[in-house]
């Protein structure tokens, strides 16, 4: 159907050569489109808009099934402000989709249109591309017209005479029908070839000319991203500025302009540690008032963003509560927060539309700046990173010091994005929280280094071997807890993606996993741009349960023997570069702990003792450590004696569980626990049986 489908609209495309001055009625199922294309306000265009609606008809070629699809997608857009000549481009293109229509609905039962569209795959931007090669004339289009002499239609090489019958005679007469209307619809594709080009000659010119202006706007745009990227505020400010010059209704650029301001502003210090419920304001009456004279450049133009464009007032609400959270008033901005998250979801249809002419400058992703461009501009419409309405609370809660709170907001966060379908950015949602909300972010789960995820190509069918395009995904639990309703993500780098790009593939949802309990999950296949098993070069993974979060390090792949670790393969040095002393304060008292009160824990608690495992052949001397289980909440990396890690880790009860095999054991020795937060250093010497004694418990020197 969809085949049939897109060839109609081929064959329409190449019918476009209406007289300009022909009048046109529209019957009943083209009404709807032709009255919103009459919407245009003639010269007064915004170009973002008018590229969307350039770039619609191949959109919506793409995504219909049928005629109907097409016309519905047609009268819901908005063409107020399209540039007219794009308009009447559009307008020009109605009474033939309207007599293919009709034709369409006579002919239906030869099914001819599927026939005739084979050959027309190559859409309008292709040619506009081979436009921009020198060799380039309008003589090639007929490359892309190689219209069939309609010999597709059976035809029998001969008829005896005596062989027909009454049903014979009808299917004879049928085919002579057919052949009639081959002749008509030959005679019709004839004209059509150079009514084509002359079609062609007028819409290359007003592509080419919007998408010069858009391309524009995009480097000065894409400049102001950057300059905020790297903090330099002003100068986003002037580019903002810029930009609106060009556009002066551009909604991303009054956003982006805003965002500046606000980030130049820091918090203020927390007075108090009081919460502060939103309950007694009501909701969409709020107290505008707001001190810092830059902020309320601010407020206003945001004030000023939502009269004008209230169907996208999301991210404008949402900025609106940063700037009552940097005056300090709480109540007021978890009303816009809230606000803001109820926006979100109505928005989407509209916000993500938007992106289409986003899709098509695929050269974002090749750069590090590139991928932030699109995270950023895709955050304010989908509502992730910066611009989460839970993630704004949290950062809100935590600098109230509540941190029980704005690990819930952050638990809200990815419970709604693993339910939205959109999984890409949950990786760099978690990278934000790392950044933005250390604190409440490492206590949603200190322990979740204890769960690790193991995959392995899956057998091929009657086990011939295995398949590269999909996984067996194992969960192994090595904590003492019980999880429920686990839905994991794995995030895979495969070759050619740049060094911070990730495909983030979910996983079907486990119900539940026992303390100590290894578990296969179930099958993933592989479907990002023809990459197999043989492509991934590492993988990390994030778990969502019921009441958890967790960003998982240890995935390891069954096939070749491999952990991918990136967390756990850093050194403590470069792990402690994003850690001052005022952070591990912080971390520390959420903990109500303090490096010595662990130190005293380590000296009280910490236990060793040596087992000898296997047989008179071949035999292994296992250490066991077993640490005050505290100690996991400081995310730390073991070291025994300067040489060996452990190969067992696991939790049990009140204990952290290590096992060293073959240890390389001394008459002193040292276990090292280094952390960004504390490093320690447990001394111990052994004893007459196979039990050691500890010695003494340094604190490390914290590592700069």
């Amino acid at each position: 159907m969809k085949t049939r489908w897109i060839g109609l609209l081929a064959i329409a495309m190449l019918l476009i050569a209406c007289d300009k001055k022909m009048d046109y009625v529209p019957i009943e199922a083209f009404e709807p489109s032709y009255k919103a294309l009459q919407g245009a306000q003639g010269d007064n265009y915004d170009i973002e808009e008018t590229i969307r609606i350039l770039n619609g008809i191949e959109l919506a070629q793409a995504q219909s099934e049928n005629f109907d699809e097409f016309l519905e997608y047609m009268a819901r857009q908005d063409y107020s402000q399209v540039a007219q000549d794009v308009v009447d481009l559009r307008v020009k293109l109605l009474p033939v989709l309207q007599e293919m229509y009709l034709i369409d609905q006579e002919y239906e039962h030869i099914n001819l249109w599927s026939t005739l569209g084979r050959d027309l795959s190559t859409d309008v931007s292709q040619v506009v591309a081979e436009k921009t090669n020198p060799n380039f004339s309008l003589e090639n289009v007929h490359g892309l017209l190689r219209i069939m002499s309609l010999t597709d239609i059976p035809t029998p090489n001969s008829i005896i005479v005596s062989s027909i019958t009454k049903t014979g005679t009808m299917v004879f007469e049928q085919f002579e029908k057919n052949q009639k209307i081959k002749e008509d619809l030959s005679i019709r594709m004839h004209q059509v070839r150079k009514q084509y080009i002359e079609y062609l000659e007028d819409y290359i010119p007003v592509y080419n000319k919007y998408m010069q202006e858009w391309n524009q706007l995009c480097l000065i745009k894409d400049r102001a991203y950057l300059q905020l990227y790297s903090g330099q505020y002003e100068s986003a400010l002037k580019s903002c500025q810029e930009a609106l010059t060009r556009d002066p209704d551009n909604r991303e650029m009054h956003l982006l302009q805003c965002m500046a301001i606000i980030q130049s502003v820091e918090y203020p210090q927390a007075s108090n540690l009081i919460k502060v419920s939103p309950n007694d304001i009501e909701l969409g009456k709020h107290n505008d008032t707001v001190a810092d004279p830059r902020l309320q450049v601010a407020n206003q133009m945001l004030t000023d963003y939502i009269e004008r464009h209230p169907n996208y007032s999301a991210a404008a609400l949402l900025l609106k509560g940063i700037i009552q959270a940097k005056e300090g008033n709480k109540a007021e901005a978890l009303v816009y927060f809230d606000q803001a998250a109820m926006e979100y979801p109505r928005q989407a249809e509209h916000l993500t539309d938007m992106l289409s002419s986003y899709r098509a400058r695929t050269y974002l992703n090749n750069t590090a700046e590139g991928a932030y461009l699109l995270s950023l501009y895709q955050s304010t419409m989908e509502g992730f990173g910066m611009f989460s309405p839970n993630f704004a609370k949290a950062v809100l809660h935590e600098h109230n010091g509540d941190l029980m709170s704005a690990r819930e907001e952050i638990y809200n966060h990815f419970f709604r994005r693993s339910n939205q379908m959109v999984y890409d950015c949950l990786l760099s949602d978690m990278e934000y929280c790392e950044e933005h909300l250390a604190f409440s972010f490492k206590q949603l789960l200190p322990e979740n280094s204890y769960i690790d995820v193991i995959f392995k190509r899956s057998p091929k069918l009657m086990g011939m071997g295995n398949d590269n395009n999909k996984l067996q995904v194992s969960l192994h639990n090595r904590s003492d807890k019980t999880f429920e309703n686990i839905r994991l993500f794995l995030c895979i780098h495969f070759t050619d993606m740049y060094k911070t790009e990730y495909h983030v593939v979910r996983v079907p949802a486990l119900n539940r996993i026992n303390a100590n309990e290894c578990i296969e999950i179930g099958e993933i296949e592989l479907n990002y741009r023809n990459k197999s098993f043989n492509d991934i070069t590492r993988v990390r993974a994030i778990a969502l349960t019921d009441n958890t979060l967790c960003w998982i390090d240890n995935v390891y792949n069954a096939d070749t023997q491999t952990y991918y670790n990136p967390t756990r393969s850093a050194t403590v040095a470069e792990l402690a570069g994003s850690a001052n002393m005022k952070q591990r304060q912080r971390y520390f008292s959420s903990m109500n702990e303090s490096a010595s009160s662990i130190s005293e824990s380590l000296l009280k608690s910490t236990s060793i003792d040596t087992e000898i495992s296997g047989n008179m052949l071949k035999r292994h001397t296992l250490l066991h450590i077993r640490l005050p289980r505290i100690v996991v909440m400081l995310d730390p990396v073991y070291l025994l004696n300067d040489a060996a890690s452990p190969e067992q880790d696991y939790l049990q009860g009140s204990v952290a569980h290590l096992v060293f095999k073959d240890a390389p054991l001394q008459q002193d020795n040292q276990l090292t626990i280094k952390s960004v937060y504390t490093s320690y250093a447990i001394h111990f010497t052994a004893n007459t049986d196979s039990t050691y004694a500890i010695t003494g418990i340094d604190i490390l020197p914290l590592e700069k």
